[in-house]
C-alpha cells in the first residue's frame, strides 16, 4: 500500500463523530500499557481497529503493530474493517490468534528452540494417531483413552501447570496413573521432535521459550511499537505469559476485555489475568466503555444488579442508549414440565409478532434443553443448536438408547453394534459370533440366558457385563432406575476414561432420566426419541431457524427475545461449582452474559419441584434478584 495514499486515506476518519467520548479516550490516549474494561454491547472491536488505524495515522508502521485474537474468524473480521477503511490492508502489519502469530515468528528464528525452518504443524487428529501408538504400551488395559491423555496434555500447556499438579487438583480420579501419565507425555514430545512436527499447543511453549531468551526475545520485543489484544478475559496462562515478554521493551500494550464476560475456565482460561494486569503494570491507565448499545436500561439494571454480587471484579455500570422498555420476567414454574409448556406456550405467542430467528433461548447445561427440543420437534418451529448436536443426536445420549432399544427388540444389529463398540476385548471376530447367535433368538430374554458362545476371555468379560446389565433392567421398573443400572455396572466408568468433560456427559445423562419420567415404558422412551430425527426433516429450511444455545456458545451474540430456562438450584450454577467460591463467581459470570444477551425482552425461568434431587430450594441466582429489577409471574 502506498504510504501517502494510505495517510490520505486515513485522513478523512472523523473519530469524534464515529466514536462515543469513551472509545475515542482509548483510541487517542492509550499509550504505555493499558487496560480496556469494554463492558457487554460497548463496541470493543471498534475501539481496536479505529485505535490501529489512529496508530498508523501517527505515522507508527505497520510492522511494529500487532494485534492478536482468539478466533480465525475474528482476526478476519478485524483485517476486513480495517481494510474497508484503508482500501488495503497496511504490508506489514501483524494481525491473527496467537498460535497464527507464534508460527511466524518461529519459523524465522527455530534455530533458538532446536525447530527445524520446515516443521509440520500437525492437527488433532495426527497428534492423537501418535498418542495411541504411545499409549498402547503403557495402557494396554486402556484405563484411560488416549482421547483424555490428549486433552489433559493441551490443558497442561495452557494452564502453565505440569501435568501432575493438573491432575492431583482437578482431575484426582486420574492420580493413581500419573507416573504413566508422565512418561506417555515425555516420550510424545521425543517423537513429535523426531518426526519434525509441533501441535498446536506446542507453538505457544517453543513461542514463549523464544521470547524468554536475551537476544531473541529483546529483538521481537524491539520490534513492537504496540501490542493490542482482543478479549483478555480469555486468554489462559500462557497466553499471558507471552504476551509479558512480547511487551517487556516498548511497553505498549492494550488490552481489551471485560472481566465480568469471563466464562471459560474449563478451557484454560484465567480471570486472574485480567484482574492482575494493574499488578504486574502499577502505572497502567485503566479505561472504561460502560455505553451499551444492544440491551434497554432494564435489562442493563437487572444484569448490573447481578454482577455487583461479585466481590473479586473490576466494578462498572452499563449505561443503555436504548429508550426504555419492559422489565425483565422471572417466571416461577411448578416442575420442568410445566416450564417446558411455558416457554413453549410463550414462543408461540411471540412467533405472531416476530421471526423465530429473533428468539434465543439459553441453558447453562445441555442437557435443559431437552423437552423444549421435543416440544419445538412436534410444533415443527424451525429451531438450531448452536455450536453443538441436538440432544438425542449426541454420541453419550444415543449409547445410552442403544441398550433400550436392543431391549425392545433384541435383532436390534445397529444398537447391537454400537453397544459392542463401547466394551473393551470385544473384537470383530467375537462381535460376528454373538450376532449370528442373537440373530437366532426371539427375544432379551433369550439373549440373556445365552451363555453358550465361544468367545476368548476378552470378549466373554465384555459379554457377560452386557448380559448383566440387561438383567438389571428388567430387575428394575423405571426407566431412571434402568438407566442407572447402566450407568454404575459400565458407562459411567467407560465415560470418565475417554472424556475430559465425563462429568457434563454424566449430567446431560441425568437430565435423560429426569425427562423420561414423562414416558410410561421403555417402548414408547424408544418410540419418542426415534421421533426426534423424522421430526427434524419435515422442518422448513427456508425459514431462518430459533436458536437453542448453551450460554458458553451464545457469548458473543445477541436476540430481540431470549429465554434463560432451568435457572434451578443444582442446575444453575451448576453443582459442581457450588462448593468453590471463585466456582460460583465464575457462574454468576455465566447468568450475567446470558441476561446480557437480550436486546428488548427478557424471560428468566425456574422450578422448584426436582425428581431428581427432592429439592424446593431456589436458586441462589434467583434468590439474589431484587424486586424492583423484574416481573415476578407463576405458571403451573
Amino acid at each position: 500500500m502506498n504510504t501517502r495514499q494510505n495517510l490520505e486515506s486515513i485522513a478523512k476518519i472523523e473519530y469524534e463523530s464515529m466514536l462515543n467520548v469513551e472509545q475515542l479516550k482509548v483510541v487517542k490516549e492509550a499509550e504505555g500499557p493499558c487496560l480496556v474494561l469494554a463492558g457487554a454491547g460497548s463496541g470493543k472491536t471498534r475501539v481496536l481497529i479505529y485505535r490501529t488505524i489512529y496508530l498508523l495515522q501517527r505515522g507508527v508502521i505497520p510492522s511494529g503493530i500487532c494485534l492478536l485474537t482468539f478466533t480465525n474468524k475474528a482476526a478476519g473480521e478485524m483485517i476486513r474493517r480495517i481494510e474497508k477503511h484503508l482500501g488495503s490492508v497496511p504490508e506489514g502489519l501483524i494481525a491473527g490468534t496467537f498460535h497464527h502469530v507464534a508460527n511466524l515468528f518461529l519459523r524465522k528464528y527455530s534455530q533458538f528452540v532446536s525447530l527445524t525452518p520446515n516443521y509440520v504443524i500437525i492437527d488433532r487428529e495426527d497428534s492423537l494417531s501418535i498418542l495411541k501408538a504411545i499409549s498402547k504400551t503403557v495402557f494396554p488395559e486402556k484405563e484411560i483413552s488416549s482421547e483424555v491423555i490428549q486433552d489433559l496434555l493441551s490443558l497442561s500447556v495452557n494452564t502453565s501447570e505440569t501435568l501432575r499438579n493438573l491432575v492431583l487438583t482437578k482431575f484426582q480420579y486420574f492420580s493413581p496413573f500419573i507416573a504413566r501419565l508422565e512418561t506417555i507425555q515425555d516420550a510424545y514430545n521425543r517423537r513429535k521432535r523426531e518426526l519434525g512436527v509441533v501441535d498446536y499447543d506446542d507453538l505457544l511453549s517453543f513461542w514463549l521459550k523464544l521470547l524468554s531468551m536475551q537476544a531473541p526475545g529483546e529483538k521481537i520485543s524491539k520490534r513492537f511499537l504496540y501490542i493490542l489484544v482482543d478479549e483478555y478475559q480469555d486468554t489462559n496462562r500462557i497466553q499471558a505469559l507471552i504476551l509479558y515478554q512480547l511487551a517487556r521493551v516498548n511497553r505498549n500494550i492494550v488490552v481489551v476485555g471485560d472481566d465480568a464476560q469471563s466464562i471459560y475456565s474449563f478451557r484454560g482460561a484465567t480471570v486472574q489475568n485480567i484482574l492482575e494486569f494493574p499488578k504486574i503494570y502499577p502505572d497502567a491507565k485503566i479505561f472504561y466503555l460502560q455505553t451499551n448499545y444492544r440491551s434497554t436500561p432494564e435489562i442493563l439494571k437487572l444484569a448490573n444488579s447481578v454482577i455487583s454480587r461479585n466481590r473479586y471484579q473490576f466494578p462498572k455500570v452499563l449505561k443503555s442508549i436504548k429508550t426504555s422498555g419492559v422489565k425483565p420476567v422471572v417466571v416461577e414454574c411448578y416442575d420442568k414440565k410445566s416450564e417446558c409448556a411455558f416457554v413453549i406456550k410463550r414462543v408461540k405467542e411471540l412467533l405472531k409478532e416476530v421471526k423465530p430467528s429473533d428468539i434465543g433461548i439459553l441453558f447453562r447445561s445441555r442437557y435443559q434443553s431437552a423437552e423444549i427440543e421435543i416440544e419445538l420437534n412436534k410444533l415443527k418451529i424451525p429451531y438450531v443448536v448452536r455450536g453443538g448436536l441436538r440432544f438425542f443426536e449426541m454420541a453419550h445420549i444415543k449409547d445410552i438408547i442403544a441398550f433400550f432399544r436392543v431391549y425392545q427388540n433384541s435383532k436390534d444389529v445397529l444398537s447391537w453394534s454400537r453397544i459392542f463398540n463401547l466394551t473393551s476385548g470385544i473384537g470383530k471376530s467375537s462381535v460376528d459370533k454373538i450376532l449370528e447367535v442373537v440373530g437366532k433368538k426371539n427375544s432379551i430374554d433369550e439373549v440373556i440366558e445365552q451363555d453358550q458362545i465361544k468367545l476368548v476371555s476378552s470378549a466373554r468379560k465384555g459379554w457377560e457385563n452386557i448380559r448383566s446389565i440387561f438383567k438389571g433392567l428388567k430387575e428394575q421398573q423405571s426407566l431412571p432406575e434402568q438407566m442407572d443400572v447402566i450407568m454404575n455396572r459400565f458407562y459411567k466408568a467407560y465415560l470418565e476414561a475417554r472424556y475430559l468433560d465425563a462429568a457434563q456427559r454424566i449430567a446431560d445423562i441425568e437430565g435423560l432420566k429426569e425427562i423420561s419420567v414423562a414416558w410410561k415404558n421403555a417402548e414408547e422412551f424408544v418410540s419418542q426419541t426415534s421421533l426426534q430425527e423424522h421430526f427434524r426433516g419435515e422442518i422448513n429450511q427456508n425459514v431462518r431457524p430459533m436458536i437453542l444455545s448453551t450460554i458458553h456458545q451464545a457469548k458473543g451474540l445477541e436476540w430481540k427475545i431470549v429465554f434463560v430456562i432451568g435457572v434451578c438450584a443444582y442446575h444453575f450454577p451448576h453443582n459442581l461449582s457450588c462448593n468453590d467460591f471463585s466456582g460460583i463467581e465464575e457462574e454468576r459470570r455465566i447468568f450475567y452474559v446470558a441476561i446480557t444477551r437480550a436486546k428488548e425482552d427478557l424471560y428468566i425461568t425456574h422450578y422448584l419441584s426436582d425428581p431428581r434431587n427432592f429439592s424446593y430450594r431456589k436458586s441462589i441466582f434467583i434468590q439474589e434478584i431484587s424486586d424492583n429489577c423484574v416481573e415476578q409471574w407463576k405458571f403451573d
